[in-house]
C-alpha cells in the first residue's frame, strides 16, 4: 500500500497513464477471447446466408477474405458500421434473396469444395 501511495504522490501523471493502458489492454483480451470462443463453435460457422448477417459476419462464417464479399457486394469498402444484408438491400431498392445469391456465387466460386448453399 506505500508503493501504491509513493506512486501517486510522486508520479501521478504515470500511474494514470499506466492505469489506462492496463484498462485498455484487458478489454481488448477480454474482445480477442470472446471472439475466439464465438467462432470456436462449429454452429457459427458456414451458417446458412441469412438477411440479418453483415457482409464480415458472412466472410468469417465461410472463411472467404473480405474483398469475396465486398466484391460480390459491389461495395467499395466493407462499411464501417454494422449494415446486414437487409439494410444493403433495402438502400438499393433490391430483394434481399438477390444479394443472398450474389454472395452464395461468389463464395461457390472462391470456394468450390464447399458450396454456399446447404441441399
Amino acid at each position: 500500500m506505500r508503493r501504491l501511495r509513493y506512486l501517486w504522490r510522486r508520479h501521478r501523471v504515470a500511474t494514470v497513464l499506466f492505469a489506462l493502458v492496463l484498462a485498455v489492454t484487458v478489454a481488448m483480451g477480454t474482445r480477442s477471447v470472446m471472439f475466439a470462443i464465438w467462432w470456436a463453435d462449429p454452429a457459427h460457422r458456414f451458417q446458412e446466408i441469412e438477411s440479418w448477417m453483415t457482409p464480415r459476419y458472412i466472410a468469417h462464417s465461410w472463411k472467404v477474405p473480405p474483398h469475396v464479399v465486398q466484391d460480390a457486394l459491389t461495395l467499395d469498402r466493407l462499411p464501417g458500421r454494422r449494415l446486414t444484408l437487409e439494410d444493403l438491400a433495402e438502400a438499393r431498392g433490391l430483394p434481399v434473396a438477390i444479394l443472398i445469391d450474389q454472395v452464395e456465387a461468389a463464395i461457390a466460386q472462391h470456394r468450390p469444395e464447399r458450396p454456399a448453399r446447404r441441399p
